[in-house]
């Protein structure tokens, strides 16, 4: 057992899919559909997409992100997400899902080293795709402010060399049926040079204001009447029901 993880943590990820392919075409068309029939998704800001390859860095508000973003996002370049890191392809509906459509670089620290999910990065931009990753790590609830980021967010992009597009997914911390929710694109940022700690430091400052400034000035107030309101946490875990409510909680006084 102890091979096998040493040799996991040596190999890392598989070379992720990268091709527009008609299962992907397929699975791109299901999730327009359904996330367009339960919200009200609109996108801002696609003109100021690069030329591929290029780095989407996210925040997080819910498990319904990656299918939000995916809703209002062309079919080319063809975007991979980084992550989760609690994957496991070959158990859970969801996870066998991901499985079957690719597209996805799932991140273990214990069993794989930030070199090898490099190495399958850089995969994604020698093909002149886009990487997506939720640069906080984990999900937060609270629609204007942003947790830390995870090293990866930054680690990735100056690796390469590749620009950074900033993404707010704004409304999905709190969802419901028909609820409006606003993907957000803000101008690239070049990575290119931007090596070294002191480099990645200020890159990230760069790249939190930026996102920082996609997100509303305050967080908004919620209508009583929320029809549906459980469809916002049935791709969440249970630990993150958990710190949702918790949130709810705090939020309310309660």
């Amino acid at each position: 057992m102890r091979d096998e993880e040493e040799r996991a943590r040596r190999v890392g990820p598989r070379v992720p899919a990268v091709m527009v392919t008609p299962r992907y075409r397929l699975m791109l068309a299901l999730n327009r559909w359904a996330v367009r029939v339960l919200f009200s998704v609109r996108a801002e800001g696609l003109e100021r997409w690069p030329a591929p390859p290029f780095q989407l860095v996210c925040n997080h508000h819910s498990g319904w992100d990656p299918m939000l973003i995916l809703a209002v996002t062309p079919a080319t370049p063809r975007i991979t997400w980084f992550g989760p890191r609690e994957a496991d392809f070959s158990r859970g509906f969801k996870n066998r899902v991901m499985a079957f459509f690719g597209g996805v670089i799932p991140f273990n620290p214990a069993k794989t080293t930030l070199v090898s999910a490099v190495r399958a990065v850089r995969s994604v931009f020698d093909a002149r795709g886009v990487l997506a990753i939720f640069a906080e790590g984990r999900v937060g609830f609270a629609e204007r402010e942003l947790l830390p980021f995870e090293e990866g967010a930054i680690a990735f992009a100056t690796a390469s060399g590749v620009p950074i597009v900033p993404c707010a997914v704004v409304g999905s911390s709190e969802l419901w049926f028909r609820r409006r929710v606003a993907i957000r694109f803000g101008e690239p940022i070049e990575s290119a040079g931007m090596r070294g700690g002191v480099g990645r430091a200020q890159l990230e400052d760069r790249v939190r204001e930026a996102l920082t400034g996609l997100l509303p000035a305050a967080e908004p107030v919620l209508p009583r009447r929320r029809p549906l309101a459980w469809i916002g946490e049935v791709l969440d875990g249970a630990e993150d029901r958990e710190r949702h409510a918790r949130a709810r909680g705090e939020r309310s006084g309660g």
